[in-house]
């Protein structure tokens, strides 16, 4: 083992709690000293080892950890060591194993989701999503006659060139097809897919291409986070999106027991609380906590800044839905051949309330990551 050089994190004004970071460096910068990517691990100031991923991208190398506290106005150093790792992370990372028609996520050893990609579905999901004490967040019955192509977690919009992509009339809805995946990726940190799918009409003719990126990270089971990255591209011909309020593109359906029709509480980043105050406005998160199992649970959504429309209006209801949607209060889109758009979203499932959960601090999280720096200086 040989010491190559420091990483300082700086927490800026937030508080950060199993928080993800990142830095970059160039894959020929010399004090890496020709190492390849599996041959680093992580040192805190403590001397522990902290788990450490790093991954590939063009001509850098990107590595990752989770902070797990520090306090606004803190800095932690973290040393950064050649040779094999002292210590076996496996058991405690993100695992995706893989199965006939989904994959499903393990975090630390315990099961936590699935991506399902059902052919015999109008469109894949992600749930159910399992909390802290043995309880989905999420609602997935497939047995309800209410809103039933409400599955968990989606990614659908309700008028695709008069499509809908988001109900699923018997025999006239589209669909989303995968295409193939990019990248399939386990690790201590985070576990990551990379997928491209076709969105259809019901006789599966290609309206639009998706490339979709899910990310899940090795946060504990009352603090867990998925990233969405998705892009639209129109390479076939010119694509319209309808002011329809089954849109999303995010749409999650909340526990049964968490809705707020059975005492649960939507909140957004204004501080309005219920239906009434957040449906139809603009915030750049929204939250949806109650009760499950006997706890206490929410789902936080945050709308990236870097997304169009930003801030997102919420299209979220007191039957349990929570749906960030542009179409139908900005109105439609109408895109030409060629072009695309993109959108990232983190949803963050914790547990308490809003307060409790300190979403607040978790969306600074997101969009003002901490920084961090390098110091040569052993």
């Amino acid at each position: 083992m040989s010491f190559l050089f420091s990483l300082v994190v700086h927490a800026g004004n937030h508080l950060r709690e199993f928080c993800p970071v990142s830095f970059t460096i160039p894959t020929g910068n010399p004090v890496l000293r020709g190492n390849p990517a599996g041959l680093f691990y992580l040192q805190g100031p403590g001397g522990e080892t902290v788990p450490l991923q790093c991954e590939e991208t063009h001509d850098d190398l990107v590595f990752h950890w989770i902070v797990e506290r520090l306090l606004p106005g803190e800095s932690r150093r973290y040393d950064v060591y050649s040779g094999e790792n002292p210590a076996s992370e496996a058991a405690a990372g993100v695992r995706l194993d893989e199965k006939e028609r989904q994959i499903d996520v393990l975090i630390g050893g315990t099961y936590f989701t699935s991506c399902v990609f059902d052919p015999d579905l109008a469109k894949p999901y992600i749930g159910p999503v399992m909390g802290p004490y043995g309880d989905s967040f999420t609602r997935l019955d497939f047995e309800t006659k209410e809103h039933p192509h409400h599955r968990s977690l989606w990614l659908a919009i309700g008028d695709v060139n008069g499509i809908d992509m988001w109900n699923e009339p018997k025999d006239k809805h589209g669909k989303q097809r995968l295409a193939g995946f990019a990248e399939k990726t386990s690790g201590p940190v985070f576990g990551r897919l990379k997928m491209s799918l076709d969105w259809c009409t019901y006789s599966e003719k290609p309206q639009l291409a998706e490339k979709r990126t899910v990310t899940f990270y090795n946060t504990p089971a009352g603090g867990r986070i998925i990233d969405l990255d998705f892009e639209f591209v129109f390479n076939r011909d010119r694509v319209e999106f309808g002011a329809t309020k089954e849109a999303g593109p995010l749409g999650i359906r909340v526990a049964e027991s968490m809705k707020a029709e059975n005492g649960g509480t939507i909140t957004n980043s204004h501080g309005s609380i219920g239906e009434a105050e957040c449906w139809g406005q603009r915030a750049v998160w929204c939250d949806y906590s109650g009760n499950v199992g006997g706890h206490t649970l929410g789902i936080a959504a945050f709308d990236h800044p870097d997304n169009d429309g930003f801030p997102t209006y919420w299209h979220v209801r007191d039957y349990g839905l929570l749906a960030a949607n542009n179409f139908y209060f900005a109105g439609g889109k109408l895109y030409k051949k060629g072009q695309s758009v993109r959108y990232k979203h983190r949803v963050y499932f914790h547990e308490g309330d809003a307060a409790a959960g300190k979403v607040a601090h978790k969306y600074q999280d997101y969009i003002h990551p901490p920084v961090v720096t390098r110091v040569e200086e052993e």
